[in-house]
């Protein structure tokens, strides 16, 4: 793994290797299978070894180290981060009111990158001061500042290992003995730090995503240990770094209301509506000239999805095979948009009214919850899915029991994404094909036709 990172890293800072696209894509094919496979075969013996956590631990610090070092050479959303930085900064601009392409002669500007320079910022109030935070450290010097933000998701990379091994240690000491044996601290921690797309996009390409994902399991985490007055402070905090973290709300508030944890709730709720406050106090005052709409365009780009693929597949039909609908596109499309929205908030209200008529609402059942509807949310609603998006809500994975069906079905999903380094990732019809629907079949088919994982045990029960 540690030759698998150094290459990517020495090939990408090799212009004349990393240049030609021929040369990129005979790279990338045995990388990706490479990188699969290693974790793979790393899964294997951590579980029937029983490996040390400080050995995986060491392991996660040299995978960080590594991985920052490679370029971001699949996504240059990094540049975004730091234009957005710089503009607060450097030239005193609300992101939500000034786009980039507003300040004079920004082409001139060696910190700025010509990356969604005409679009208003996309993400919340609290990742736009962590973003301006991070470009203050990197002192105007570009270099350094990708260099702060990389390392800043390193920091957050071997933290959400930290908060996963706390609530998996958790649930193996403190669980109902029916399920105390299939929670495995150090396999779990192992799973996130060898994670082939965790290394790939999180920390070598620079994906905010992972600092959502971190307050999402920090909030899953004061579930878990009865700290629950920092539930909602931390999915607040999550929402205002990407939004997407909005659907658990509901179900945190469900949680604690079937739990009658009032002071919680009340104290929670204040404390959240304060870090909103707080965080938008620079933005809010400037709320009237917001670009609501061109943000809300943005949002429902489509890519990657299975909106994308139908529709994709719908104006191949409308071109080669069936012209006469050509003239139908945009009403197709805000078709399948709806449908699919419709789809989701019937979803979404029956599992709260299923939760609000039961009986209890127990800690472990809220955080399945919160990994479903978010999974469903990013991996089959939304008009647009990236791989990395999986940073939202991927440490959740770990909070479930090993035999879990999210928990099968998400990891192996996770190492199909990783295929997006490969021309299938900008293929409208493969991407979706190859990356999520094709593992979701796999899943089905083993589900029906494999025994469930043994997870502990001797070497002999695993084999």
């Amino acid at each position: 793994m540690a030759l698998a990172l150094l290459l990517t890293a020495l090939f990408y800072k090799t212009p004349a290797l990393s240049a030609p696209r021929w040369s990129r894509e005979v790279f990338v094919w045995p990388l990706t299978f490479a990188l699969i496979f290693l974790y793979w075969q790393g899964a294997k013996t951590v579980l029937a070894e029983t490996t040390p956590l400080k050995r995986i631990g060491w392991s996660g610090v040299l995978w960080a180290v590594l991985a920052v070092l490679i370029p971001a050479f699949h996504s240059t959303d990094i540049y975004g981060y730091i234009n957005r930085g710089w503009q607060q900064l450097h030239y005193g601009l609300n992101p939500y009111v000034f786009t980039i392409d507003h300040i004079p002669n920004w082409h001139a500007d060696p910190m700025i990158t010509n990356h969604w320079v005409n679009n208003p910022s996309p993400y919340g109030f609290l990742y736009l001061l962590i973003a301006k935070l991070l470009c203050w450290v990197g002192q105007g010097n570009k270099a350094l500042t990708v260099l702060v933000f990389k390392g800043f998701n390193a920091l957050l990379y071997l933290g959400t290992a930290a908060l996963i091994w706390l609530g998996a240690r958790h649930l193996e000491q403190k669980g109902p003995d029916t399920v105390r044996e299939r929670f495995n601290p150090n396999w779990a921690v192992y799973l996130y730090l060898w994670n082939p797309l965790v290394l790939i996009h999180s920390l070598g390409n620079g994906h905010n995503d992972m600092l959502m994902g971190f307050f999402v399991t920090l909030a899953a985490l004061s579930a878990l240990l009865g700290g629950w007055f920092w539930i909602l402070p931390a999915l607040m905090a999550a929402t205002l770094i990407k939004y997407g973290a909005l659907v658990i709300l509901p179900l945190a508030f469900l949680f604690l209301l079937k739990n009658k944890a009032w002071v919680a709730l009340g104290a929670g709720l204040a404390l959240a509506i304060l870090v909103f406050a707080v965080t938008g106090l620079p933005y809010l005052p400037d709320w009237r000239q917001f670009h609501l709409a061109e943000i809300n365009h943005n949002a429902f780009v489509s890519h990657g999805s299975l909106h994308s693929f139908v529709y994709s597949l719908f104006k191949y039909i409308d071109k080669t095979i069936l012209p006469a609908l050509h003239p139908h596109r945009e009403w197709v499309r805000g078709i399948l948009k709806n449908g699919l929205l419709g789809a989701y908030a019937l979803f979404f209200a029956g599992l709260c009214w299923r939760r609000f008529r039961q009986s209890g609402y127990p800690a472990s059942q809220w955080i399945q919850d919160a990994l479903l509807v978010m999974a469903v949310l990013i991996g089959l609603i939304s008009l647009k899915f990236y791989p990395w998006y999986l940073g939202m809500f991927f440490p959740l994975v770990f909070y479930l029991p090993h035999e879990h069906w999210l928990r099968r079905l998400l990891i192996p999903l996770s190492c199909a994404q990783l295929f997006s380094i490969t021309f299938i990732g900008q293929a409208h019809l493969l991407n979706f094909l190859v990356m999520t629907a094709l593992p979701i079949l796999w899943f089905l088919w083993k589900q029906k036709t494999d025994k469930p994982l043994p997870v502990s045990g001797s070497g002999s029960e695993v084999a």
